[in-house]
């Protein structure tokens, strides 16, 4: 009996002392608040940086990813990073409410294909964007893939952009993108995400626009028929940290961090690649029609909005489609 105690007594202290020493290991816990949900490249990319940055940093930092955008939409995660109430977000086309100057990543066909986005991101395009945004009080911690996007509609095959005349087409909150397909013919209005599929459920939109993993993982094949491959921009999805949460850090957990992200980075893209061969597929026995679309007529009528947007931004807007451009080559 007296030595039963003394056992218990000795694994309790054993217990007591693990938790207490995995405390005292971990010193920074952050929260990171995701769009899309438990299927999406932003929260797996986002979840494979923070099981990264937990064992690189030995355990010292733990992030917590939040779905869903369960912490706030992209603008108030952005003003909530500003004033350290939130450590890390992804952002996609809100960026531009930090800097105007960023939309240039959304211009149709600047991208020719993810080497030429790697290349451009990773080199003096991605070091321009983060200087900027480091003064806007933002560390970016990884570009993230959010894909190259497709027309999804209810009324025909987008073959070339005549095709959309008269389309309801659902947008971002995009001042730009909302001019793009109207410039393309379509009727185009923004929409939240959120009540995407009931808009098109009922009619309300007649199409809309995003990666084709969007179209799988929110059912879209259940309230569209089209599918039109347009690859007519690609998303960059910005990792960022608050530079409140990021200056909390020595130098050498900085560091980590930083490399944690390209990681989630690469990851992003290889679930990128593979939900473009697969969703497609899937999507086609979900009985959605699959067409290719006319490029080369995308891209002639996309010239004057380039004009039209560097003239409207300036130098620095210029600046950046110069700094893509010459990854392209």
């Amino acid at each position: 009996m007296f030595q039963h105690k003394i056992a218990g007594f000795s694994m309790a202290a054993v217990i007591g002392l693990t938790c207490l020493s995995n405390a005292q290991a971990q010193e920074f816990s952050f929260k990171a608040n995701v769009v899309g949900n438990e299927e999406g490249t932003a929260y797996l990319s986002t979840k494979r940086f923070a099981d990264v940055i937990a064992k690189d940093s030995g355990g010292k930092i733990a992030v917590k990813v939040f779905h869903s955008s369960s912490l706030g939409d992209q603008p108030s995660s952005l003003e909530s990073m500003k004033v350290g109430t939130l450590d890390i977000a992804t952002i996609e086309t809100p960026i531009t409410s930090v800097d105007p100057v960023l939309g240039a990543t959304a211009l149709p066909y600047l991208f020719n294909g993810r080497d030429h986005v790697a290349r451009a991101l990773s080199g003096e395009a991605g070091k321009w964007i983060e200087k900027r945004l480091a003064a806007k009080g933002f560390q970016v911690i990884g570009f993230l893939e959010g894909g190259f996007r497709q027309i999804t509609n209810n009324v025909r095959p987008i073959v070339t952009p005549a095709d959309l005349k008269g389309i309801k087409m659902r947008t971002p909150g995009s001042k730009l993108r909302i001019a793009i397909f109207n410039h393309y013919g379509a009727n185009a209005s923004p929409l939240p995400f959120a009540e995407l599929y009931t808009a098109l459920q009922t009619g309300a939109f007649d199409g809309q626009e995003n990666p084709v993993i969007w179209a799988r993982t929110t059912k879209f094949y259940e309230v569209q028929k089209y599918l039109s491959m347009t690859n007519h921009l690609y998303t960059v999805t910005y990792l960022l940290m608050s530079d409140k949460s990021f200056a909390k850090l020595p130098a050498n957990l900085q560091a980590a961090v930083k490399k944690a992200g390209k990681e989630a980075a690469a990851y992003s893209v290889e679930l990128g690649v593979k939900a473009d061969m697969e969703d497609v597929e899937f999507l086609k026995e979900k009985g959605m029609k699959v067409n290719q679309a006319d490029i080369p007529s995308f891209v002639k009528a996309s010239k004057s909005i380039w004009d039209d947007w560097s003239k409207e931004n300036g130098d620095d807007a210029k600046m950046l489609i110069d700094l893509v451009q010459k990854a392209a080559k």
